[in-house]
């Protein structure tokens, strides 16, 4: 999720546990903790795009990763001369705060759709479960009236109230994924269409509008699926586009080593949810993610070009936020 909500979900963990031994700093030791995970973004080329794509929620990520990562956080305090017993405690009490901080990170990220390498060095799986979008304002002003009154009344309880209240919040996201899902399959029964898989992804910024996909007949079905927290789910439809697979790819892309590699990390990035740009079958759109709910149009376009001196090329539309935003509301809204 975002740098802000990775923060204070590591400062309110850190706060329920430690409050108390390290007084009013708590959150801003596990809110460091919380958020460096995300230096992985660090890791690009100008030369391979794909290479941020393989490392961002990677090993720093991980649950094997924790302990190292929560050291390193917490070394300006460990390098510190400790002239006592008492403030050799301190010191390691701040590494606990910034390990906590820091196990929240590749957690809390798995709950989205982008997908995160929990389990590396042993296993790739990009986990990706699905019940919150990378950004939701209901998630994050929970957390952050936790940590603030936290912070305000010295005590550990506001915190772990607001880490309740927002697990509660991720709980209902789970039944809301689930009633997406049988609405993708209601549609995909009631257009006769024998599906091979499926799939719900929640929508920035709230957790009951919903992108569907299904694959039948060599195709990628994009529908919208609305689940009120209170009231009956209902559904939109949307647009399809052909899948794309090794076998409909051209020959001059799988026979290029470099545009062939791009591919298979594409596929692996995108849990296999890519589809053909109809008006070019060398570029590849993911699916997860849409300029609109129901629409085929992706945030992450893959464009294979072999044989030329940039054979990959990674296209991120990235909409002004307040037309994206705006796009949204009226989805939200049901205008749109």
């Amino acid at each position: 999720m975002d740098p802000l909500t990775q923060g204070v979900l590591g400062a309110a963990a850190a706060q329920a546990v430690l409050a108390r031994r390290l007084g009013p700093r708590t959150w801003l030791f596990g809110a460091l903790g919380g958020m460096a995970a995300d230096l992985d973004v660090l890791i690009r080329s100008s030369d391979d795009p794909m290479l941020a794509l393989t490392f961002h929620r990677h090993f720093t990520h991980s649950l094997a990763f924790v302990p190292i990562g929560g050291l390193l956080c917490a070394l300006p305090w460990l390098l510190r001369r400790a002239p006592d017993a008492e403030a050799r405690a301190r010191r390691w009490a701040i590494a606990a705060a910034t390990t906590i901080g820091y196990a929240t990170h590749g957690l809390l990220d798995a709950f989205t759709s982008y997908g995160t390498q929990l389990w590396w060095p042993f296993s790739r799986t990009r986990v990706a479960w699905d019940f919150v979008a990378i950004l939701d304002p209901i998630y994050t002003l929970l957390l952050v009236a936790g940590v603030w009154l936290s912070r305000r009344r010295r005590s550990p309880r506001p915190a772990l109230a607001a880490l309740i209240a927002s697990s509660a919040y991720l709980a209902l996201g789970g039944v809301l994924h689930a009633r997406a899902l049988a609405a993708a399959r209601g549609l995909a029964h009631d257009r006769g269409h024998a599906l091979s898989r499926v799939e719900a992804f929640p929508v920035i910024p709230i957790d009951f509008v919903w992108r569907t996909v299904y694959r039948a007949g060599g195709r990628v079905y994009v529908d919208e699926a609305r689940t009120p927290w209170f009231g009956a789910t209902s559904t939109r439809s949307g647009e399809s586009i052909p899948i794309a697979e090794l076998a409909t790819l051209p020959t001059d892309v799988t026979a290029d080593p470099r545009t062939r590699a791009a591919w298979e990390t594409f596929v692996w990035f995108t849990d296999g949810w890519v589809g053909h740009d109809p008006a070019e079958p060398r570029h590849l759109v993911d699916l997860r993610y849409g300029l609109r709910t129901g629409g085929t149009e992706s945030l992450w376009t893959l464009e294979l070009r072999p044989g030329t001196a940039t054979p990959v090329r990674l296209d991120q539309r990235r909409p002004p936020p307040a037309e994206f935003f705006e796009l949204r509301w009226r989805e939200i809204l049901g205008e749109d």
